[in-house]
């Protein structure tokens, strides 16, 4: 008996060894039960570690065998999350696969639905197959599992077709359009459910997407191939994608995706993406989506050609003006040539040999004792004693300054934001770039042609204001006659214009927070030039120098580029002390005429008048001045205070608002300033400083009717995108480059021939202010 069960052992023990294993508890042994369901049943079924359900499916009729098969899917709730369910999707090309519950940062999703590609998406299958499902799991215990499979009856996308859908982080969904006639997949379907496409499909289709809720969403655009990427984690390894909350768009042309492609939409587990929360609740979101046709190449050829034609326009008016300004003054000099000289507001001085105002007894003891009395009355002979030549060498510095600056500045930021496009081409992200993205019409290689067009109205209106100066005719400077020209600091303003186009075409390449400096650096040089320039007016030899202007400006982009990368409150604090600082000093440069020494004396000695005169200290003498740079430090302190108590992430609006309304309140104060002295303003300049008032309050209408906001987040900055407004061509951001163009056109023609009227007088009579 013994020699029995030895040999029994021994032969199970060479049996297993000839087979491989010798398992304590055979585990191998599982079921596989095969069975065949219908489309459109639910089906309930039990799975565990040995029991493995196969399915495969039929249907009763083959007229929706064109349509792609979606699988919904859903377990127990209590199912063990370390013995997930297995399913998986067999078709004649791929395999798809996921596992239930599905874990995410939020909750646990115990569903799951999913779209197949449809029929593996190409014309070389051989077989309509249907999907062979398996269900698998590694759990001991019996997992009930629910599942059905339907045809997806509105897959694809027609043009000014309305289809709205419901989405879950854990059931993504797809749609396919197409530009040719019938999608490839169903071109052997002749039924009359299909949507039969016809041959006026455009070339170029507006995919709009709009949401009523704000949870976070990303939205994909696939080619039709096979897998689609519909998840969270790899749908953005495929085409091009965005995340939106409750507007999103994108034109897509038949050049990028020939045949036609899927348009992907998935829920973002939480919101951190789009608004920084993380987000709880039901994540349950309706899209609406609609495509429409997108620009034609004739809308297009219009709207460049309208804009083109608008700047030759204004562009023409500039020599046309200037040619009636001409006639005018021919007849004014006439009648100057028998005139003594213009009346002012006071007496005239007597001068010295070099034109300068002599100083009577009275004025130096008080110019001797204290330095805060006011100022004799200066004339422009006593501040334009340098040589014409020396002068025409001071300003032409202006010119080459900023004409090495432009080239030096820009050559850089043109091959950064090429880098910047052709990464968004290679990546298909579309966060990186904040386009109004229902108004960017591709073309060729650029994403977003019509807000890089739109600067051309800087380049060409900058380019006639730089052969506006140099057509007009050099006064003879030896005869001391009007004010000295300034040729280097307009040709400056002429070339800032421009090169305000270039950079901004280069910022639109790309719009963002790190670029938008690029866009905003020439604006602080057209601004700060145009101060000089009035300044310039009446103190030809006091003005700051070419280098220390520049200096300035790089100073000021310096702080520009730190406010928009670190917009903290102690940097708002400190700039907001540093503005309101600057604008005390520049008050009293200004009032004083420059003849104010800023040290610590000059504290003492206005302590000593106050205690001496009391109130009667406070009476300003020249009563215009003080008024005019009282509402300018207004301004700049309403400017100030609200800038603190905002203090935004746009601090580069901030700075260039300040650096703008400050141009245009000196502008205006230049003229309050010559209508107070009763110096004639010629018809031509009342022409230009008319124009240009209107076109800078349509444009700053336009400029605060911004459709993107870089300093929120790229979904965030989608809800203020809208649709084309002018010719199917043009935003009101493009309008904005188009207005601002032509109102820094007629502004710069308004300096230009703001002064002619004194031409013909001698610089002795001509008044400092």
């Amino acid at each position: 008996m013994i020699s029995i069960i030895i040999i029994f052992v021994l032969t199970c023990a060479v049996h297993c060894f000839v087979n491989g294993a010798l398992p304590a508890n055979d585990t191998t042994k599982k079921t596989f039960v095969y069975n065949t369901y219908e489309y459109n049943s639910i089906i309930n079924l039990t799975v565990n570690d040995v029991t493995t359900q196969v399915l495969d499916f039929t249907e009763d009729t083959d007229q929706w065998v064109g349509y792609p098969t979606r699988v919904h899917v859903q377990t127990d709730d209590d199912l063990n999350l370390d013995y997930p369910l297995f399913v998986t999707a067999a078709q004649q090309k791929g395999v798809s696969s996921w596992e239930l519950p599905l874990v995410m940062k939020t909750h646990i999703a115990y569903e799951i639905g999913r779209t197949l590609c449809p029929h593996d998406a190409g014309p070389n299958t051989t077989v309509q197959s249907r999907p062979t499902l398996t269900l698998s799991t590694s759990s001991e215990r019996n997992v009930s599992v629910s599942i059905k499979l339907r045809r997806v009856t509105d897959f694809y996308i027609e043009v000014n077709k309305e289809v709205t859908l419901n989405v879950t982080p854990a059931t993504p969904k797809y749609y396919y359009f197409s530009f040719d006639r019938d999608p490839v997949n169903v071109t052997h379907v002749k039924n009359d459910l299909f949507p039969h496409f016809n041959y006026t499909i455009p070339k170029s289709v507006l995919l709009i997407i709009d949401s009523d809720d704000e949870l976070c969403a990303e939205v994909s655009i696939q080619n039709n191939s096979c897998p689609v990427l519909d998840n969270e984690k790899d749908i953005g390894f495929q085409g091009y994608h965005f995340t939106m909350t409750t507007k999103g768009g994108i034109t897509v042309t038949q050049s990028m995706f020939p045949k036609g492609f899927y348009v992907v939409f998935t829920v973002r587990e939480t919101d951190e993406e789009c608004s920084g929360s993380r987000g709880s609740g039901d994540r349950l979101k309706q899209f609406r989506v609609n495509v429409v046709a997108a620009v034609s190449y004739t809308e297009y050829l219009t709207g460049v050609l309208a804009a083109l034609a608008l700047m030759l326009l204004v562009g023409a008016l500039g020599p046309v003006v200037s040619a009636l300004s001409c006639r005018k003054t021919e007849e004014v000099t006439l009648l100057i040539e028998d005139a003594p000289g213009p009346s002012t507001s006071r007496p005239e001085a007597e001068f010295d040999e070099n034109g300068g105002a002599k100083e009577s007894d009275e004025e130096s003891e008080t110019s001797e004792g204290q330095e805060l009395s006011l100022p004799r009355a200066l004339t422009l002979a006593g501040l334009s004693r340098a040589r014409p030549k020396a002068h025409d060498r001071r300003t032409n510095r202006y010119f080459w300054s900023a004409l090495t600056v432009a080239v030096v500045y820009a050559l850089p930021v043109v091959q950064l934001l090429f880098t910047y496009q052709q990464m968004i081409f290679k990546t298909g992200e579309q966060d990186v770039c904040y386009y109004n993205f229902l108004c960017a019409l591709p073309l060729g290689p650029l994403s977003d042609f019509n807000h890089v067009f739109s600067n051309v109205g800087y380049v060409m209106l900058g380019a006639f204001f730089m052969l506006q100066v140099r057509a007009r005719p050099r006064p003879d400077d030896s005869k001391e006659l009007g004010i000295p020209q300034h040729r280097g600091v307009l040709y400056s303003m002429g070339l800032a214009l421009m090169m305000e186009g270039v950079l901004s075409a280069c910022y639109h390449l790309c719009p963002n927070q790190m670029n938008f400096q690029f866009d905003s650096s020439f604006m602080y040089v057209t601004a700060v030039l145009t101060i000089i320039k009035l300044y310039q007016s009446r103190h030809p030899d006091v003005n700051a120098s070419a280098h220390a202007t520049f200096l300035l400006l790089a100073f000021l982009m310096a702080i520009g580029f730190i406010g928009i990368m670190y917009p903290s409150v102690y940097f708002w604090a400190v700039f907001t002390v540093l503005h309101l600082i600057i604008c005390i000093i520049f008050t009293l440069k200004i009032y004083y005429v420059g003849r104010i020494n800023l040290e610590c004396a000059v504290f003492g000695r206005a302590f000593r008048n106050i205690r001496e005169q009391g109130v009667t200290a406070f009476k300003p003498a020249y009563h215009v001045r003080a008024i005019l740079l009282a509402i300018a430090n207004a301004a700049n302190w309403a400017l100030a205070i609200y800038g603190l108590y905002e203090h935004n992430k746009d601090f580069a609006k901030h700075l260039l608002a300040i650096l703008m309304g400050n141009a245009l309140l000196y502008t205006l104060a230049y003229v309050v300033l010559k209508l107070a002295y009763r110096e004639r303003i010629p018809v031509s300049a009342w022409i230009w400083l008319a124009s240009a008032h209107v076109t800078w309050a349509v444009a700053g209408y336009l400029f605060l009717a911004a459709k993107t906001k870089w300093s929120q987040t790229p979904a965030q900055s989608r809800t203020h995108n809208e649709v084309c407004s002018a010719l199917r061509v043009f935003d009101s951001h493009d309008l904005w480059h188009l207005a601002s163009a032509v109102a820094m056109f007629c502004s710069f023609n308004a300096l230009l021939v703001l002064d002619e009227p004194l031409n013909t007088v001698p610089r002795r009579l001509i008044p400092v202010f």
